[in-house]
Parts: C-alpha cells; structure tokens; sequence
C-alpha cells in the first residue's frame, strides 16, 4: 500500500527551481502545501513586495501540479489513484469592485472545472459558497476516472481589492471549511496581523532579492547587441557592466528587479557604442568605464516613459550627459521676461554673496575698480585668501531678505542698460534707452512669479506675513549653470558680482 503522504515529483520541482533561481526554499514549501499528497492546507498567505517572484512561480507550480492524470501515476502501478489539480487565478487589479471579483470568481472556477451549466449572480460571500458548491460538486462526480480532485483558488493582489467590504477576506478564509478539496491561496504585500480572522495560517516569505542575487539573475539575461568578441566576452562585460549600474543607479533609485533589468537593457548599447565604433576595447574595464562615466550620472533613466529616444538622441546624451542635469531648466533664458531674469540673476547674488560685501560689489564708486572674475581688487584678493576655505558655490544658496534683493535688482539693471543689448534703434541710427519701470507693481509680479514657479522658495511658514513683504526670506532654487546663462542673456556677467 502506498503512502498517503508524499512529496511532488522532484523532475517538476527541479524545473521550477531552475527557472527562478534564488527561490528553491519557498518553492519546496509552497508545493508541500498544494499538492494533493502532500501536506494540505485549506488557507495558505504569500507576502512580500513586489516583484519578488509571488505570482510568477505560484502560477509555475499550479501547472506542474495539475498535469494530466496519467502523469500522476507514482512508478507506473495502475493500483496507485490517479490525482487531478485544477486551479484559478483572479487578479484584483482588473476588479473594480468586491462583487465584481466575487463574480470573476465564479466564471474563473466554472472555466477550471468545464463546468457547462449556467453561471448564477454572485453578490456577496454567501451566494459564492452555493456557486462554488454546486459546481464543484459536479466536478467531482463526472467520470473521468480521476479519485483524488482538488481546487485552488488564488487571489492576486487581494489586499489591494478596491471596495471591498469587510468580511470578504474573513469569509473567504473559511470556503475551505465548507467546501471539501478546496485550498484558498492569497498573495499580497504586506498583510497585517490575523488579517484573515482564523489561526493556524501558513505564511510563505518572499523577501527582496540581495545585490549577489540580483546580478544571478540579470546573469541569465542576454543583452543586445552583441560584441564583437562573441559570447563570452559579451557575457564579462555584462556582468561587470550591472554590478556598475546596480552600484550607481538601482541601490538606492531602483525599486526592484524589473527596473534593475530595465535600465542594463537601456544603457547597454549607449555602453558598448565605443566598443562598437573601435574606439576602445572590453579591457580594461576601468577604461572603458570612465569614458562613459556620464551614463552613470544621469538620472533621467530612471523615469519611465512610453516613448523611445532618437538615435541622434542618444549619440548626443553620451558626450553631453552632464548638461541634462539641469533637466527642467533649459531654455528658461528665452521664457522669462527681462525683469524677471534680472530678478533670478540678484536673487542668486544675495543667496552666495554675504551682505558684508554688497558695499564692495555694487556701490556705484566702485564700479570703475571692477575686480576681475571671483570678485574683489587684487587687494582684498590677497587679504581673503587666508581665510577662504571652501567656494561659496558649494556652500549652498543662503536665505536673504527681499529688501537685499531688490538693491542688487537696480544695480545690476543698470550695467545690464549699459552694455546696449536691450536699446532701440530709430531709423537715424540714434539709440533710445529702455523706458524705466514706472512703480513696483510689475516687479513685485514678477517675484510672486519666480517663486510660483519655484525659482525662490519662500523660508519659513508659507501663510506667515506677505510674501512681498521687504523683510520676508527668499532662497534661490536654481544652480549656476542656469544663473550664468540667464545671466548674459540680459547683458550681466555674474562672474563680476560674486565673491569666491
């Protein structure tokens, strides 16, 4: 007489193993618990977070479970029962509602079980248990020469079923004790404590992938295209190439292994492209990866979007990968009005100039001693070198008072004026000078505008006193990259007005 317990056939489980590497303990536990001979549960919960492999290889068991019956036979003897597996699965990501997954439920059993009947109206818990009931029980007295039959019903996603009412899952947890044969699988991420109301619940740990097995993973995966070395050389430099992307991008931005694999499949052939061209070789590495070290430094690959980059595209992004840093940034000389330029250009000033230093930078008595780049005479050059230990560039920008602002505002207007950019030629060749602004009322526009688009940020409570007031706190929100073009686009160069 054989066994009542046994393991699933190792042939099947080898198979699953290998395609889902990392994953051989949950694998062995979760087909103890679904197979027929094996160590049954009526409720069984896999958790973990997403991408972790839950559905995929709960769906590869579920099919190497259910083979055909005369695969079921343990060493060939015709005395041994012939077992039969059916399952469904029901995604509560393409439910809208709990009677609409109730429903889903009933027509997804009614398919696993050839039921051809009529489907009855699904509500509630309750008219779910006499559906199921009614079908299941004519799937177990058909003829098909089958003694041992079992249901699994999976419930993907199921602690993120929208509208769901609060005894679902409860009474769902116990269908089992009503319905003979019938194990009830749940796969959500994070589920609290006792969430199904019934102990004694088999839960199945699916945790995040670690850096060793993620590149084992990404290993299998073959990139292309291919270099000209063939595969093994296209299988090193794979593997030393996600190690860097991994490292740079995908440990601390990547949210998991679909996106990992995501971004090596993008930057691959932007990686390989001087290999391709002949500029370089596969070895050294370490050479190959400084040349195309700005891949590494640009985020933009880790936003995801539905349309593909140009070819020219992404030629260009290899050499100028740095400049798209400045992201959403560019062109913004050409979209904002002169006076609003102007008042981005002195708001930088006052945020990485100290006001000790506004007397020395822009009184007018001191235009004619216009220090050179880094601001100050040669003088005060050498006075400040003992002291200076770190740029003011890389300080970050500090907060200043409106009223500073507006100051530096009506100097720098005035050398923007001069330089001649802005003036208006008649038709006699004589320049007419911009018009001054009558009041403040565009000014202070202009501002409320800056800091709308979050150019300034306003310190302190947003609600606390008038954003316009003179004694209120700004803090420039853009880099110097974007201040210096700004800047020359109005005729200043900021350079002459920024202490090192």
């Amino acid at each position: 007489m054989a066994s009542m317990f046994s393991l699933p056939s190792e042939l099947v489980l080898t198979s699953i193993v290998s395609q889902f590497p990392c994953r051989e303990q949950q694998i062995r536990s979760l087909a103890s618990l679904l197979a027929i001979t094996g160590a049954p549960s009526r409720n069984i919960v896999l958790y973990g977070l997403e991408a972790t492999g839950k559905s995929a290889i709960t769906k590869a068991i579920l099919q190497g479970l259910s083979a055909e019956p005369d695969k079921s036979l343990v060493n060939g003897d015709s005395d041994v029962p012939r077992d039969q597996l059916r399952y469904a699965v029901i995604k509560s990501a393409e439910c809208i509602t709990g009677r609409h997954l109730l429903e889903q439920t009933v027509g997804a059993v009614a398919k696993a079980v050839d039921w051809e009947g009529d489907v009855g109206r699904c509500e509630n818990v309750a008219q779910l248990v006499v559906e199921l009931g009614r079908m299941l029980d004519g799937w177990r007295t058909s003829d098909d020469g089958a003694t041992n039959r079992k249901i699994v019903l999976v419930f993907d996603g199921i602690d993120h079923q929208r509208e769901a009412p609060p005894t679902l899952l409860p009474g769902l947890a116990r269908l089992g004790e009503i319905i003979p044969n019938l194990t009830t699988l749940y796969i959500v991420t994070d589920p609290r404590p006792n969430f199904l109301h019934l102990p004694g619940v088999p839960h199945i740990h699916f945790p995040s992938y670690t850096k060793p097995e993620l590149l084992q993973i990404i290993s299998s995966t073959s990139p292309t295209p291919q270099l000209p070395g063939g595969a093994k050389e296209t299988q090193e430099t794979w593997s030393r190439f996600t190690s860097a992307v991994y490292d740079s991008l995908s440990k601390h931005s990547g949210r998991d292994i679909l996106s990992f694999r995501s971004i090596s499949l993008r930057l691959w052939p932007r990686f390989i492209k001087p290999i391709l061209d002949g500029q370089l070789s596969s070895t050294p590495f370490s050479r190959l990866l400084v040349a195309n070290r700005s891949l590494f430094q640009n985020e933009t690959v880790l936003i995801p979007g539905i349309i593909s980059e140009p070819p020219l595209a992404k030629s260009r992004a290899v050499v100028q990968g740095g400049n798209e840093s400045k992201g959403k940034y560019q062109g913004i000389a050409t979209q904002l009005p002169y006076y609003s330029r102007l008042l981005l250009v002195a708001s930088y000033l006052a945020s990485f100039n100290p006001p000790r230093l506004d007397i020395l930078h822009f009184m007018k008595s001191a235009s004619s001693k216009r220090r050179k780049k880094g601001g100050g005479t040669a003088l005060s050059r050498s006075s400040n070198t003992k002291r200076r230990s770190i740029s003011r560039k890389l300080l970050g920008p500090q907060a200043f008072v409106l009223e500073r602002m507006l100051a530096i505002f009506h100097c720098i207007k005035e050398d923007a004026d001069s330089r001649g950019r802005y003036r208006n030629w008649n038709g006699n060749g004589n320049a007419n000078e911009r018009k001054r602004e009558n009041g403040s009322a565009d000014i202070q526009m202009a501002i409320a505008t800056l800091a709308s688009l979050r150019l300034l940020v306003k310190m302190g409570a947003q609600n606390a006193g008038d954003a316009m007031d003179g004694a209120c706190r700004y803090r420039v929100a853009v880099g110097w990259e974007v201040v210096r073009g700004v800047a020359r686009s109005v005729g200043v160069e900021a350079e002459d007005y920024l202490a090192d």
